[in-house]
């Protein structure tokens, strides 16, 4: 079953956050098995009240693996500028409909 990585956060340093999209896609696999679905640096808070203006949604092929990409070493190399040049961020890993 498909799964997904929904991130928001506010970008705070564009230079350091430009630094880290130099590697993210690659680290991630972004079009080779993994699906950027999503990018919009001008989201829309319709409730709550920490989210972020910039939203990102990852396609996986299962739960499992986005966790072994997420957690893997290319991608722990480069999530630390994602880290330090944003705030108000948070990340969910969903489950999709079934195939």
């Amino acid at each position: 079953m498909a799964a997904y990585i929904i991130v928001n956060y506010q970008v705070d340093n564009p230079e350091l956050y430009g630094e880290y999209m130099q590697g993210a896609a690659g680290a991630l696999g972004v079009g080779d098995g993994v699906e950027l679905l999503a990018f919009d640096t001008e989201s829309e808070v319709v409730e709550g009240d920490t989210a972020g203006h910039q939203t990102v949604l990852l396609k996986f092929d299962s739960k499992e693996k986005a966790r072994e990409v997420w957690e893997s070493d290319a991608y722990r190399a480069v999530v630390g500028k994602r880290l330090d040049a944003t705030s108000r961020h948070f990340g969910v890993l969903v489950n999709g409909l079934g195939d």
